[in-house]
Parts: C-alpha cells; sequence; structure tokens
C-alpha cells in the first residue's frame, strides 16, 4: 500500500459545477416550478442573454419582492385601524418602554 504524499499534484473535481448553492440546502424547501410564457421587449431580452443574466431567476426574484410588497400593503390595509389607536394610545400614554424609563430610570 502506498501512502499519498504532500507533494502529489490535487486532482480537479469533476462534479457538477453550480452557480448557486441549491435552495434546498439552504432550508427554504423546493417548490415545483412551472413553465410559463412570457412577452420581453426584444432589445431588453438581448441585453440580458449578452450579460448571462438568468430570466427565470430574475422574474422569480422580482415576483417575491413584488407579492411581499404587496401582501405587506394588505395587511397594513386591513390591520389600519389597530396601528391607528395604537400610534394614538402611544401618542397619548407614552410607549411601554418610555413608561418603564420614567419608572426606573433610563440607566444613566
Amino acid at each position: 500500500m502506498t501512502k499519498k504524499r504532500f507533494e502529489d499534484p490535487a486532482r480537479a473535481f469533476r462534479g457538477k459545477k453550480e452557480s448557486q448553492h441549491s435552495r434546498h440546502l439552504s432550508g427554504v424547501p423546493l417548490r415545483p416550478k412551472r413553465a410559463v410564457n412570457v412577452s420581453i421587449d426584444g432589445e431588453l431580452l438581448k441585453v440580458a442573454k449578452e450579460m448571462n443574466i438568468n430570466l427565470s431567476q430574475t422574474l422569480e426574484r422580482a415576483l417575491g419582492q413584488l407579492t411581499a410588497k404587496e401582501r405587506a400593503q394588505q395587511f397594513y390595509e386591513e390591520h389600519k385601524e389597530f396601528f391607528d389607536l395604537h400610534n394614538e394610545l402611544a401618542e397619548k400614554y407614552g410607549t411601554s418602554s418610555e413608561a418603564y424609563a420614567r419608572e426606573f430610570g433610563d440607566g444613566d
């Protein structure tokens, strides 16, 4: 049996190269993908391809951001009455941290 020496050159790894980590490994569960047809300005598509921009990832990321923003806006609208009441009470009586500071001092 021969022992490998430190002088031996390292062998190149010939496994599949991935440009990004798998979402499965990051704790985000994989969800099924759906093929869709979209219409995109031809010149914009040409530039994106020249820049090696992955259209699927870009669209998915943009849709995620837009839907998150819309969901937050809907949540705010649905709970606006509560937020207004909370703000009114905070203006009138102060916040709980302000009350704590008044009662026990602010540490100075």
